[in-house]
């Protein structure tokens, strides 16, 4: 008695995606905020921590801000929201 199968292609196809462009780049960040985002994985609040003093150090003319997310998987709007709003640039740290 022979059976039949079925054998499927594990390649898949990728469905088309449109590119595209990188954010602008700040032209510089003195006098503007640069806001660090611990974004809740393991270390990454204390990698901001670190970021901040050593820019506080070499970098005194550029205000820096931590912010913290609850979990990496929840975005929050108003936060990002207020990141475009009132800074220059952003940082986002994912931990070690």
């Amino acid at each position: 008695m022979s059976r039949k199968i079925t054998v499927l292609n594990p390649e898949g196809s990728a469905p088309e995606v449109d590119g595209k462009s990188l954010a602008p780049r700040p032209t510089g960040l003195d006098g503007g905020t640069l806001f660090l985002v611990d974004v809740g994985f393991e270390n990454s609040g204390d990698f901001m921590d670190q970021l901040q003093a050593s820019l506080r150090e070499r970098r005194p003319e550029v205000a820096t801000e931590i912010v913290h997310l609850r979990t990496p998987f929840d975005p929050v709007p108003d936060v990002y929201e207020r990141i475009r709003n009132e800074g220059s640039a952003a940082v986002l740290g994912v931990g070690l």
